[in-house]
């Protein structure tokens, strides 16, 4: 399985990957535990004897660095330390000439738990590359943006607060027609609204002509409008305003959540 998973753990959660390698579990040893090795994969460089109870310092370029300790060091079996209330577990088995690497984590905030996911995701997969031979990928924003979505659609994370779920703003499925997509509205006294989106899964609107001038902000996720045949990617934290007689389409990624703002009343909300 590629995607980590996310499992209740008493009253914390789990973050949990399994990668399988065509190498024995020795040389995947040395990837978890060689500075030289890590320098291809790891998020931060680790300073410390390698030897069970030593204690551990990870730095960034920039900023102050962490501490952690080694609790287990089971050599090529099963690694397990600390990291700023982190506790990150790696676990070898052979299989046949290669092995499984079973990585479980701890977040020290569940909040963080999407987050966390797609970088620790990232990191496997340069892990994977540097043990086959290979050059890390480069880091790639609108992929982590989609990824990260898509881990907070699957952990059921990054959803609007219950005060602006209420079912008596929820917007009519027959009046915003964007399956997989949860829409909640809200009337100013001028004639605008405001819409805040959640997409549960993949979702695509249908071309359209606009008929409000509209202020659109992805809160998370990533959002592709085409607008008059132009496609834009819009990430986290990125805004756009649609003029009222464009002709333009949509697309969600899973997890994604936009704000939109229409100089006009247009949306319905379900019946009570």
């Amino acid at each position: 399985m590629k995607h980590g998973t996310l499992t209740k753990k008493d009253t914390q959660v789990e973050l949990r990957f399994e990668r399988r390698f065509a190498h024995p579990p020795e040389k995947v040893w040395r990837a978890l535990t060689d500075s030289q090795e890590l320098a291809h994969w790891f998020p931060a460089r680790i300073e410390g004897a390698r030897e069970s109870g030593a204690e551990l310092r990870f730095f960034f370029e920039e900023g102050a660095p962490g501490s952690g300790r080694i609790s287990v060091f089971d050599p090529p079996r099963l690694l397990e330390y600390s990291w700023d209330g982190d506790v990150l577990r790696w676990e070898s088995r052979p299989e046949g000439t290669g092995c499984l690497l079973v990585f479980t984590t701890i977040p020290g905030d569940r909040a963080n738990a999407a987050r966390d996911a797609t970088g620790w995701h990232f990191c496997l997969d340069n892990l994977e590359a540097a043990v086959d031979g290979n050059p890390a990928a480069g880091f790639d924003k609108e992929r982590f943006s989609a990824l990260n979505a898509e881990y907070a659609a699957r952990f059921g994370l990054g959803s609007f607060p219950a005060f602006l779920r209420s079912p008596a703003n929820r917007v009519a499925d027959t009046s915003l027609r964007i399956p997989g997509v949860e829409a909640y509205v809200f009337d100013g006294a001028d004639g605008t609204q405001l819409t805040l989106c959640h997409a549960q899964s993949e979702a695509t609107t249908g071309e359209q002509w606009q008929e409000f001038d509209e202020y659109l902000a992805v809160l998370e996720g990533g959002y592709v409008l085409t607008i008059n045949g132009m496609e834009i990617q819009l990430g986290a934290g990125r805004e756009f305003v649609v003029p009222r007689g464009a002709r333009i389409s949509g697309r969600f990624s899973a997890g994604t959540r936009t704000l939109h703002a229409f100089s006009g009343r247009g949306l319905v909300r379900l019946p009570r």
